[in-house]
């Protein structure tokens, strides 16, 4: 990952602090119970937040340390909600979790780590357990712009930092090769539009 691309990124805090529209969705999906929620690769914390604040208890993931440090202190009032400086990618098996949430943070892997996600998360979710997936693939706007990355495939630096665009249909496969069931795949426009774009996002809901 691009570790000192996303420290400078977040050391300026001025991100947007609403919740994602992937966070308010899940939420609603997840009808007012409470869940035990990780996610993976927090960045400024906004759908972390989000999910703390409708009660649920949330272990937030980053490897940006000044970023954490800052959310640690700013948010620490906050009991049912943790962020932790790691890499999502070689997290333990210490606990189970009802709910693996992960917007935006696959493209930034390559294909070994991703599939050492895909395992861990199916791993660690209670039964009945979702994965929540918002990420970029091959019908993404920016797909093919920039620099390839060399040995790798489907991944380029664009705009000084990588990006590994996902195949939907092989990510469909991957998951339910696991064990996972799809209760929502889709590859559309309309699920993160900003800044007066709209892109196409791959978005998955997986149970266990």
């Amino acid at each position: 990952m691009d570790n000192n691309y996303w420290e400078n990124f977040y050391s300026k805090q001025n991100a947007e602090l609403k919740p994602s529209l992937f966070a308010v969705y899940v939420n609603d999906i997840l009808k007012g119970n409470k869940y035990n929620i990780i996610e993976l690769g927090c960045g400024n914390g906004r759908d972390s937040i989000f999910f703390a604040n409708n009660q649920h208890d949330v272990l937030a993931i980053d490897q940006c340390k000044s970023e954490i440090s800052f959310l640690q202190n700013q948010y620490k009032q906050i009991d049912n909600l943790t962020f932790r400086c790691a890499d999502f990618t070689s997290l333990s098996h210490d606990n189970k979790y009802d709910m693996i949430y992960s917007r935006f943070t696959l493209h930034s892997v390559n294909k070994e780590e991703e599939q050492r996600v895909l395992r861990w998360a199916y791993e660690n979710l209670n039964e009945a357990g979702m994965f929540c997936i918002e990420v970029r693939g091959k019908k993404n706007e920016i797909y093919k712009l920039g620099e390839a990355v060399e040995n790798e495939i489907d991944a380029f630096i664009y705009n000084d930092h990588y990006r590994r665009f996902l195949d939907f249909d092989v990510l469909c496969n991957d998951l339910k090769e696991l064990g996972f069931d799809l209760i929502f795949s889709a590859e559309d426009k309309d699920f993160a539009p900003f800044n007066g774009e709209n892109e196409t996002y791959i978005r998955v809901i997986a149970k266990k």
